[in-house]
């Protein structure tokens, strides 16, 4: 695995909930500049998304089973909070992850939440810097870290209210025809 000793201690900390030091489209370009062609093309796969052609990687392998499990939580702890019969909690392996997302699901407003599992993939991915800060895995691991982090400080109060009065208005207009 090769070591970039330069580009990555050139690279701004990463703090959530603090103000995006760089976007994700300034790191990717300066990181087309430094890395090699085969860490670049691994390093374009660290994204949201998953895919087969991913999963071979083992940092986005582990980034993919993560949110995958988190998802199966949120959405058996939603099913069961709206009342849908036969779904049951599927269990994250461990109590206090379950009750954590519980926790989001029952006692925030759905953008405290969606920041608060923002926070809980941010953690994940500190959890996995092991090992060199200079290294390819390092780099894909900053670049999770820096979607997550353009991601909660595109949230708006005042956009999202904007969109909501447009969608009911939409919607009023629909009923009201």
């Amino acid at each position: 695995m090769a070591e970039y000793y330069y580009f990555a201690s050139t690279l701004p900390m990463l703090s959530m909930g603090k103000e995006l030091p760089i976007t994700y489209e300034e790191f990717m370009a300066k990181a087309r500049e430094q890395l090699s062609k085969k860490d670049y093309r691994d390093l374009e796969k660290a994204v949201f998304s998953s895919s087969a052609d991913a999963a071979g990687n083992p940092v986005v392998r582990e980034w993919q089973e993560y949110s995958e499990k988190i998802r199966a939580v949120m959405n058996s702890v939603r099913a069961e909070k709206l009342g849908f019969p036969g779904y049951e909690v599927v269990s994250g392996g461990e109590k206090i992850f379950e009750d954590r997302i519980r926790s989001i699901v029952e006692d925030l407003d759905p953008l405290e939440g969606e920041r608060a599992l923002l926070g809980m993939y941010f953690d994940f991915l500190s959890s996995r810097e092991g090992g060199s800060p200079f290294s390819s895995r390092a780099l894909m691991i900053y670049s999770l870290k820096l979607q997550l982090m353009e991601r909660s400080s595109s949230f708006s109060q005042k956009k999202g209210l904007s969109e909501f009065d447009r969608l009911y208005k939409e919607i009023e207009t629909d009923i009201f025809r």
